[in-house]
């Protein structure tokens, strides 16, 4: 599943990278030297094995099996070997809807209400905004993600009603929807609960029967059946040697699907064949279509700008444009993609949870495919009115977050800076990766190499200005604003380093005897358990994440139950603004005993700060953060 939360660190570097269709290398010119390369890479990430495949329309190029599924029993991966396939299991949910709207059994804008109206969720503007079944495959429903205690949910008896019913509390509309896009793993579970009650059958048995079945990959399955467990390849921890268990993903039709390269072969195909294989149709090719388009966002109203179909995303590689989708678990990356137009696609999967591992060898695949492709026209610059571009230019912050609690720190972490340039504007990450867009439309702007729009200049809201840059908005804010909270930052920063530097060096001349004039030590102690609190708390978080910011695996999914760490950040998140509140009143009282004035005065900064960043903390709810909740 993905989440998108947080990354500051190799990952988003990679994605910037790839946004801006940069070229690590020339490419393999044969199969080959891409089976070698991919060798080389899984070797250098201890991945065990991978299972690749490339196909056309009408011919399966390669298939093939690399390394080992089992490390222990040494047995090969091979291209009947099972995987899962993480999040590219949602593409399969909207088949199913697709299937059913066609036999006149629902509709894509027909309301969750009308359907399910057992499956429990929030939104405040269902009056006049009701959230649609489009808004659950489009990710546009306003939802928060699923909280991380239904990512730990691993009951292979629970049914999807019993899955929905445990995760209630997340599905919480924080806007219109249709109005923004976020990322929400719960809604293919709602939308799969609709399939359900159209269709009178499980979810499962539906797919199967209507959707694997015909289309001969005869070994997908959502459900850990005995055939499944002996040609499942073992899941990998970053050492390439200890295995996990395997996971009973709660809503299965949102990451569940375990599948091998061979059904994927199909499956590609059914796809590039605008849905029918070798003559088997199942679907009409405007449904296709419409899978492959996104209809809700304010950005897709402006024109033709890269987008979030039904399940199904759009991915930038120089000038062109895939089609597919990615999944992740633990242990176990998946990377799909095809070129309607060019008539080919791939898929790449592996049994580690190395993101960087799968996102090298997907390159790999898609240089080696670059050659034969004919590349897309470039749209022309067009002219924009120089008031428009410096109406848009300024400072922005994310408004979209896929995690509610993660807000609090995506809205600086994330922030986006435009500026305008002779004939576009330029984008930046708080200065860094810097690159310029050109103007396609007065609101459309594409990267220089690029043949779709990716940042949409959304009309003014309620006073407010809007940008869209690829599956995130933004907001601009006051430069005053911005530059405050970057110094805020940075000052917390340097109080909390030179805190740190000097507790040792006070505490022993104090210990010695040596300090003059030291005044009450609670006025220097305080604020220093204050600033280790705070380290602590972001300590803790960062590495519950720490397999997620490295890019080189899948945090599994302890983070969302009570345990050492879990309960130690939530102490923690408790115990620091209780610490920063005492220690400001007491260096406040004893703002005139006699004591050095420097250390006072230090003391007494470092105080207001960190109970400033304990009002922060509180504002965005970090204060009790209970991640199991």
């Amino acid at each position: 599943m993905k989440n998108r939360l947080l990354s500051a660190c190799l990952l988003m570097g990679l994605s910037v990278l790839q946004a801006l269709g940069v070229e690590t290398n020339s490419g393999p010119h044969s199969i080959s030297e891409l089976q070698k390369a991919i060798e080389s890479i899984l070797k250098e990430t201890k991945t065990p094995g991978a299972a690749i495949a490339i196909v056309t329309s009408n011919l399966v190029e390669w298939l093939a099996g690399i390394g080992k599924a089992d490390v222990a029993a040494d047995l090969p991966v091979t291209p009947d070997t099972l995987f899962r396939l993480g999040s590219v299991s949602k593409g399969f949910v909207a088949l199913a809807a697709l299937q059913l709207q066609e036999a006149g059994k629902l509709k894509l804008t027909d309301t969750v209400r009308q359907w399910v109206p057992d499956v429990a969720f929030v939104n405040p503007w269902e009056v006049t905004n009701p959230v649609r079944l489009v808004h659950l495959m489009e990710h546009t429903s306003g939802f928060d993600d699923m909280h991380l205690r239904e990512y730990a949910l691993n009951d292979p008896a629970m049914t999807l009603n019993a899955a929905l019913a445990y995760g209630a509390s997340s599905r919480v509309c924080r806007w219109p929807p249709g109005t923004r896009l976020a990322y929400c793993n719960s809604g293919p579970g709602v939308a799969a609960a609709v399939v359900e009650k159209a269709s009178r059958e499980r979810f499962e048995d539906y797919v199967q029967k209507h959707i694997f079945h015909p289309l001969h990959m005869d070994g997908a399955s959502y459900v850990y059946t005995p055939e499944v467990q002996r040609r499942l390849s073992k899941l990998y921890r970053p050492d390439g040697i200890t295995p996990y268990p395997y996971w009973h993903v709660g809503l299965r039709p949102t990451a569940g699907l375990n599948a091998s390269a061979r059904d994927m072969v199909n499956y590609l195909r059914f796809l590039l064949q605008r849905g029918s294989l070798d003559g088997t149709e199942l679907l009409q090719a405007a449904s296709i279509e419409r899978m492959e388009r996104g209809e809700t966002t304010p950005a897709v109203k402006l024109g033709r700008v890269v987008q979030y179909g039904l399940f199904n995303c759009e991915y930038i590689h120089g000038p062109f444009v895939f089609h597919g989708h990615n999944g992740a678990v633990m242990g176990d990356i998946t990377q799909m993609g095809y070129l309607p137009g060019q008539g080919c696609g791939y898929v790449v999967m592996i049994n580690s949870g190395s993101s960087i591992a799968g996102w090298r060898i997907a390159n790999l695949v898609r240089d080696y495919l670059r050659p034969r492709l004919t590349p897309p026209p470039l749209p022309p610059v067009v002219p924009v009115p120089d008031q428009l571009k410096q109406h848009y230019a300024g400072y922005y912050q994310n408004i979209s977050p896929v995690m509610q609690w993660s807000q609090g720190i995506n809205r600086w972490l994330n922030a986006r800076t435009l500026t305008v340039t002779s004939n576009g504007l330029s984008v930046s990450l708080h200065g860094f990766y810097k690159h310029r867009v050109l103007p396609v439309t007065e609101r459309l702007y594409r990267d220089e190499n690029a043949s779709l729009a990716t940042i949409a200049l959304l009309p003014d809201t309620d006073g407010h200005t809007l940008i869209q840059c690829r599956m995130d908005t933004y907001e601009r804010i006051p430069a005053l604003e911005y530059w405050a909270q970057m110094a805020g930052i940075a000052l917390v920063c340097a109080l909390v380093v030179s805190s740190l530097v000097m507790a040792p060096i006070w505490m022993v001349r104090r210990w010695l005897g040596k300090s003059h004039n030291p005044g009450p030590l609670s006025v220097r102690l305080l604020p220093l358990v204050s600033v280790v609190l705070l380290v602590a708390f972001a300590v803790l978080l960062g590495s519950g994440f720490r397999g997620f910011l490295s890019g080189r695996y899948i945090d599994d999914a302890s983070v969302g139950t009570p345990n050492f760490q879990t309960v130690s950040l939530w102490l923690v998140s408790l115990g620091f603004p209780l610490t920063a509140a005492t220690s400001l009143y007491v260096v406040w009282r004893e703002r005139h005993t006699p004591m050095k004035r420097a250390a006072y005065w230090h003391s007494f900064l470092v105080a207001l700060t960190m109970a400033a960043a304990a009002v922060y903390h509180g504002w965005w709810g970090l204060i009790g953060l209970r991640l199991w909740t």
